[in-house]
């Protein structure tokens, strides 16, 4: 009996294994009780439809949202199926599952509305069809078709309705002045400086091109391949703080729904609202800041080192400890995660000590656009510079 005890003893946890992975291995499908069932995304708290299924293909389900979703992989974040528009199953034939291929660090734009086919029978059935104006990670490549999963399946999407992308513009802004306040200041010839008409007609442009504007958030989680995002994404940033931008800036943001981030110098945060000078620079007050934290979400441009030693930017030059503290302490009034280099000068330590301060995600002024895979310490930036025609704008911020 005792030499029974342990040989049941020693087999009871291959057993409670057996069945955990068994547990683990089972397949939840969404199955759609009719053609044309909506996928949704939710990125932004609203339900937006992206895709519809087909009729006789289900998808693999994640977990249930909420009380009456399914949630399902799509891209490199998830979507989601009202449960009255599936049956749920676990016994539909597991062919063409995802089992083990990863996403790549390619993106395709899907410009027009394509559908994604099953070739399990080595015929292409329709499986999916994917909304047009969507970002979408590849497998890889498949002749004229790119190999990608959709809802836990493999797909393959017509590359001749797709172009590669070639990352996420995010838009480098610091001071904007009236053309005549401009030619008749010290700041005439400056190339950080551009005029209100500059501006208000670049972003007309990217409103009527239906451009959305995104958070750094969105941005971030993004780039940890945890949500979607539109073919025609943009990031806005501004340096500094300069009331010009509440002036000017922001009553066309505000009016163009488009948000945008404003990297702040902390120490320069006066006590009160400032009034507005052309002719010398002043900065955002606590008041000011939330004021307009309807359309601008506030990052760190140091507390107090924003300025330069020689040609050194001053961040550069302070011991690791005195840059610790700074970088901390303007976090701490901020309650940011982001950070902007001053001048776009850092090296190795300046990120390490940005990482150690807690920020999650750093710009520089280094020209590009951001792709999956980089670096979130060091991302690129497009810098706006006077006299740039619209068609230049144009050129600059499209795929």
């Amino acid at each position: 009996m005792k030499i029974a005890h342990k040989i049941i003893a020693l087999l009871l946890p291959l057993v409670f294994m057996a069945i955990n992975m068994g547990e683990a291995s089972t397949v939840r499908y969404a199955v759609p009780l009719q053609d044309n069932v909506k996928i949704f995304d939710n990125r932004t708290g609203e339900f937006i439809p992206v895709a519809t299924m087909k009729k006789d293909q289900p998808l693999v389900i994640n977990k249930e949202y909420e009380q009456d979703w399914w949630e399902i992989k799509f891209g490199n974040g998830y979507a989601y199926i009202s449960k009255s528009d599936v049956y749920q199953s676990e016994t539909w034939t597991t062919r063409n599952v995802n089992t083990n291929a990863k996403n790549s660090n390619q993106t395709v734009l899907i410009n027009y509305d394509l559908e994604v086919y099953d070739n399990t029978s080595g015929k292409l059935v329709p499986m999916v069809s994917i909304k047009a104006g969507l970002r979408y990670p590849v497998i890889s490549e498949f002749g004229n078709f790119w190999k990608v999963d959709v809802g836990g399946r493999i797909g393959y999407m017509p590359k001749a309705r797709t172009s590669v992308d070639n990352g996420i513009p995010i838009l480098m802004y610091h001071h904007i002045l009236t053309p005549e306040e401009k030619a008749n200041s010290v700041y005439a010839n400056a190339s950080t400086t551009i005029t209100t008409t500059e501006f208000n007609s670049q972003m007309e442009w990217l409103k009527k091109n239906q451009f959305e504007t995104i958070s750094l958030y969105d941005l971030e989680r993004y780039l940890h391949k945890q949500v979607n995002l539109p073919a025609k994404a943009v990031v806005l940033t501004f340096d500094d703080g300069i009331t010009s931008i509440r002036e000017y800036a922001y009553p066309v943001l505000k009016q163009y729904g488009f948000i945008a981030e404003q990297f702040i110098i902390t120490s320069r945060i006066p006590k009160s609202k400032q009034p507005f000078q052309w002719d010398t620079l002043r900065f955002f007050s606590q008041q000011d800041m939330d004021e307009m934290s309807d359309v601008f979400h506030y990052g760190s441009h140091t507390h107090n080192l924003h300025s330069l030693i020689g040609n050194k930017a001053k961040g550069l030059t302070v011991s690791s400890e005195e840059l610790y503290e700074d970088l901390l302490t303007s976090q701490n009034i901020l309650g940011t995660n982001y950070f902007a280099y001053p001048f776009g000068q850092y090296d190795q330590r300046f990120i390490d000590t940005v990482k150690k301060a807690g920020y999650r995600m750093a710009v520089s002024t280094r020209r590009g656009k951001v792709n999956l895979g980089e670096d979130l310490y060091t991302l690129e930036r497009l810098g706006i510079e006077p006299g740039l025609s619209i068609n230049e704008f144009a050129k600059k911020v499209s795929n």
